[in-house]
């Protein structure tokens, strides 16, 4: 079926035109393969912006539409290509239409043809002309010898127009795709094609039997996903006003945020935007996702290093020596920003939101503005909100008001005359399952109180299509089984007591990739199955072995000695890397989970393993103090990362151990410590190994019938102590 992307709606000066031939170009091809976008992104110097319209289909390969919304009185003269105007069009006296058109063609060929492998792909350009029929052009111009293709505006009716395309000379000659040339294509256009590849030691040929894990991770790389067409419309298109992300644990919410705001800056270079995140060991992740969607929407030409001034890359809090988003505002404002350690005790969150709530009680004495973005996107949105009333302002999440002041109201022509209030560009995404602080959810209602329906505004979609909310079901990161696994010890959904959190109704569970059978009543059995199409790592089809095990030890020393034996499996038999592909996460309140990451340090220097603790400066050492620190290291090559859950967030590893779950059990009916189990597993690209040490209660007993539930979780329902569900 046909799928059209529009990437920022229509309304603009000039745009009626474009809005009557994308319209024509999707009802023909209505009902048929193909995938269309205005204004797809690639911005470089030869093709000097991206193409009105691009059409990729089976039969035709590329075609790019250039659209011009002349008049034709407005055109004085055509030579070749140059057309001459006898009135400025947008300050300009003569136009080459076809000559853009053309290079965009050229230039998105060539990067298809890199990108898929397909030196057969044909490629065309054409020149709409929405005002001016084809009689009314000849009668002036018919004269002339050009060899310019010309879309009519009495061309716009589907067979008229596909025979127009079909017509119009190739600038790449080609041949028709096959449907796995066809795949390959709408990939390389997509988000799934273009994502950075991992760094990984692929032996030649990979071997198709071989039980090793680099051998099955090398496999797994080969995967090709599909294409995604809800990472498209995240992706690749601009809100006129804000926009909530809802996603599940490895559904590439970070990568999306990243090449949005990427998108956001190559379509409006002049304006303010910040990507704001929570952990800090993201920094590093995050700017090399934003370069290289810069990088690879211009073909090389601009990056991170070229944009910064404009696109910022900000920590929630920042730094004396790194700039985050709250000092930046605090600078603004012209108040001395605070620091943790002026701040009352607290989670890192707590004191994050008392800093933004004091800022925006200073900016409300001494009437200053914080206006200085003109879009902000915030990953990681479920730790910056919290239930404590103090912690908010003026009934509003203080992060989330003190983020939307800091927005410039989007123009009013900007929102086409939809009749929506005052509206500003604040994007965030969120996994509620991942809070490790708090119970609150980031909906709307939660972090905006009263003046949410004032913000986000009647309505579920922008005019043009462009949705206020997304629900993200896609995990590309952890296996199918896997995730299963984590959903159900996060949620305790096979607790003998019952759930202690979840979604508490089919359509929630649908949208997060699940099927659903039986009724969410008290006392009711429920089953539930993760759709495959919704888990499209290939690793369990390429082996028999369980993806998730567990160990019960008898104390901790025998824990270690056993995490120790897999990691060197891990390191020889199964030829993997120390950094990257292996995490240790350990799990805990309070200052447990560092007492039992020395622990684990220990355990493995003693057995001559290098370890790398997160925030450190060197490697094989313990916590070290400032400034022999680097609080966004989070890997370093050549040994194992050991880390608390917290500073886990956001970061992957092939294999992933969560050791002493016995910290766990003793309070396993405790939300924050279940995010963190939930956290931990879903770590994993493939494999995840649970330990503890003397569990001898209920979350082992747990913990192996999660296990042995394989793809299907069967459970009775009791209503949970904490309700996930959608509710704006």
């Amino acid at each position: 079926m046909a799928e059209f992307i529009v990437t920022e709606a229509f309304g603009g000066p000039g745009e009626q035109g474009e809005a009557r031939v994308f319209e024509a170009v999707k009802a023909a091809y209505a009902g048929e393969e193909a995938l269309g976008f205005w204004r797809y992104p690639l911005v470089t110097r030869e093709t000097v912006r991206e193409p009105d319209i691009l059409i990729a289909d089976p039969e035709l390969g590329l075609t790019v539409i250039e659209v011009k919304s002349l008049p034709l009185d407005t055109i004085a003269g055509v030579v070749g290509y140059r057309w001459d105007l006898s009135r400025p069009y947008y300050g300009k006296t003569h136009l080459n239409p076809y000559e853009q058109a053309r290079k965009q063609a050229q230039l998105l060929g060539e990067i298809a043809v890199r990108k898929a492998g397909l030196p057969q792909l044909a490629t065309r350009a054409i020149v709409a002309l929405p005002l001016i029929t084809r009689e009314a052009w000849d009668e002036r111009f018919g004269h002339l010898l050009s060899d310019v293709p010309l879309l009519f505006a009495d061309q716009m009716t589907p067979t008229r127009l596909r025979t127009a395309l079909a017509q119009t000379p190739p600038v790449r000659y080609g041949e028709a795709l096959d449907d796995a040339a066809w795949l390959a294509l709408r990939s390389a256009l997509g988000t799934s094609g273009n994502v950075p590849k991992r760094e990984i030691r692929v032996p030649s040929p990979v071997p198709t039997s071989s039980p090793r894990k680099a051998d099955l991770i090398a496999r797994t790389a080969r995967h090709l996903h599909a294409f995604d067409l809800q990472q498209e419309l995240i992706a690749k298109t601009i809100p006129p006003g804000p926009q909530r992300i809802r996603g599940i644990a490895g559904s590439g919410k970070t990568v999306l945020l990243a090449q949005k705001a990427a998108n956001m800056h190559l379509k409006h270079p002049d304006w303010n935007i910040a990507l704001v995140f929570f952990s800090r060991s993201l920094y590093d992740q995050i700017r090399g996702q934003v370069d290289h969607w810069l990088r690879q929407a211009t073909n090389g030409e601009q990056s991170l290093r070229t944009a910064q001034h404009k696109l910022r890359i900000l920590h929630a809090w920042g730094s004396k020596d790194q700039p985050g988003f709250y000092r930046t505002l605090a600078d603004q404002v012209g108040v001395t920003p605070l620091t943790v350690d002026r701040t009352p005790q607290g989670s890192p969150t707590a004191k994050l939101l008392f800093a933004c709530r004091a800022l925006l009680l200073d900016a409300q004495l001494t009437g200053r503005s914080l206006q200085v973005f003109d879009a902000v996107l915030i990953d990681e949105g479920q730790d910056l909100v919290h239930e404590e009333m103090q912690l908010t302002f003026e009934e509003k999440q203080a992060f989330y008001w003190m983020a939307y002041q800091s927005l410039r109201p989007v123009a009013r022509d900007a929102l086409f005359d939809t009749g929506e209030p005052e509206a500003r560009r604040l994007i965030w995404a969120y996994d509620e399952a991942q809070s490790l602080d708090t119970l609150t959810i980031p909906n709307t209602r939660a972090l905006f109180g009263d003046a949410g329906a004032q913000v986000f505004g009647a309505g579920v979609a922008y005019k043009g299509g462009i949705k206020k909310s997304e629900v993200m079901n896609r995990c590309y990161r952890t296996p199918g089984p896997v995730l299963l696994a984590a959903h159900a010890l996060g949620m305790g959904l096979l607790r003998e007591e019952g759930m202690l959190a979840g979604l508490t109704n089919k359509a929630d569970w649908k949208a997060i990739g699940y099927e659903v059978d039986g009724q969410f009543r008290s006392g009711s059995e429920v089953t539930l199955t993760r759709l495959p199409e919704n888990s499209p790592n290939p690793l369990p089809q390429f082996t028999d072995e369980p993806l998730v095990t567990f160990g019960n030890y008898r104390d901790r020393q025998s824990e270690l000695e056993a995490l120790v034996t897999h990691l060197r499996q891990d390191l020889s038999e199964h030829g993997l890397q120390p950094s990257r592909q292996i995490l240790v996460v350990v799990p805990g309140l309070d200052w447990a989970p560092y007492t039992l990451q020395r622990e684990v340090f220990q355990a493995l220097r003693a057995a001559n393993i290098s370890v790398y603790l997160p925030g450190n400066k060197d490697v094989n050492v313990p916590k070290q103090k400032w400034p022999n620190t680097d609080p966004n290291g989070f890997w370093r090559d050549g040994a194992v990362t050991v880390s608390p859950v917290m500073q886990a967030k956001g970061n992957e590893a092939d294999v992933v151990y969560v050791v002493g779950l016995d910290q766990v059990a003793v309070r396993e009916d405790h939300i924050p410590l279940r995010n963190q189990l939930f956290v931990g597993v879903s770590r994993s690209r493939g494999w995840v190994r649970l330990s503890g040490a003397g569990m001898n209660g209920t979350l082992a007993d747990e913990i192996r019938r999660v296990l042995v539930a394989g793809d299907t979780l069967r459970f009775t329902y009791r209503p949970p102590r904490r309700m996930l569900d959608a509710v704006e």
